[in-house]
């Protein structure tokens, strides 16, 4: 785990008990200085935050000490006891001081939400520009690529503007080749705002591994559904040209709502989409994951590439 250069401290001081639920106060304090950050928030909110942690080190394949969140008490309410309350508090505490001891941690909005205002921030003028999303494993593939295409633009999900009904991302499935018995699919994506467009390669298990994680995010509207895994024919070219079009419709789908362009998933999806681009169908034999090789970062969330089950090869047959 890296030492992060800015530390911070938590303590829960005190609680309050109101209509007959715990609120902690738990207080973030800046070690380089600064007015601390006071909030309130009860066990379940915690709860959930350390869920949407959970689900960010499972996408990006993050490394970090396992961290145990308080467990929950069954026989009886935490509430019941100011001794269990007390308790309570010194684990929670304890808790939030190793989830921010992590730095890769810092640019997850549940956690920079409990942060103090770094005090060097304080002088930096107001129009200074923005960094166009925070995680900083995009800004690392940003950087990565920007260093090998220096007069290129990178493209990242932008909000929508009041009254735009243009999607910004378009997929087209174009050529493919057979690989380790699946498809490797080239897909062809066209930035709509900046007229940008480039070429990267997927299988089918690294798009329905993206469409997982989707589901794990809460949405106010049903996922579209992903095409089901089946078996192909090679020498039937009718098969593989259903497959294309279903998966370019999926994506093309899924890309009409903004919430899902927005997402976390979806924008280091497109960033890491790019610089992978410059190596179409460039996949070493003797791995099952997506490689950045000729980058200057290793990716913390190399796609897993499932294996293709063997019980169920058959002659001239793939999966895709």
């Amino acid at each position: 785990m890296k030492q992060s250069v800015q530390r911070y401290s938590v303590k829960i001081p005190k609680h309050d008990i109101i209509d007959k639920k715990v609120y902690y106060i738990i207080c973030v304090y800046n070690l380089e200085g600064g007015q601390p950050k006071e909030i309130k928030k009860r066990y379940s909110e915690l709860e959930s935050m350390h869920q949407k942690i959970l689900e960010w080190i499972h996408i990006f394949k993050i490394k970090i000490p396992m961290i145990h969140f308080p467990k929950k008490k069954f026989l009886f309410h935490t509430n019941q006891s100011e001794e269990s309350i007390i308790k309570r508090r010194g684990e929670l505490q304890q808790y939030l001081n190793e989830i921010l001891a992590c730095s890769e941690l810092h640019c997850l909005g549940v956690i920079e939400e409990m942060l103090p205002k770094d005090p060097k921030q304080s002088t930096q003028k107001k129009n200074d520009q923005p960094i166009d999303r925070r995680w900083q494993e995009i800004q690392q593939l940003k950087e990565s690529y920007l260093a090998k295409h220096g007069d290129s633009i990178f493209s990242l999900p932008q909000k929508k503007i009041e009254q735009q009904s243009k999607q910004q991302y378009i997929f087209k499935f174009e050529d493919h080749i057979i690989f380790d018995d699946s498809v490797l699919y080239t897909i062809q994506v066209t930035d709509t705002i900046t007229n940008k467009s480039w070429k990267f390669t997927q299988r089918f298990q690294d798009l329905r591994d993206y469409h997982r994680q989707l589901k794990t995010i809460h949405l106010d509207f049903p996922l579209p559904n992903f095409p089901e895994k089946k078996l192909v024919n090679i020498s039937d070219a009718s098969d593989l040209r259903e497959r294309k079009s279903q998966l370019e419709d999926y994506l093309n789908r899924i890309f009409g709502y903004q919430t899902i362009v927005e997402s976390d998933i979806m924008v280091f999806f497109i960033a890491k989409s790019q610089l992978d681009g410059n190596e179409i169908g460039c996949r070493s034999k003797g791995t099952s994951q997506t490689t950045l090789e000729n980058s200057s970062i290793k990716s913390k969330s190399q796609t897993t590439i499932e294996q293709f089950d063997e019980d169920h090869k058959q002659p001239r047959k793939i999966t895709c």
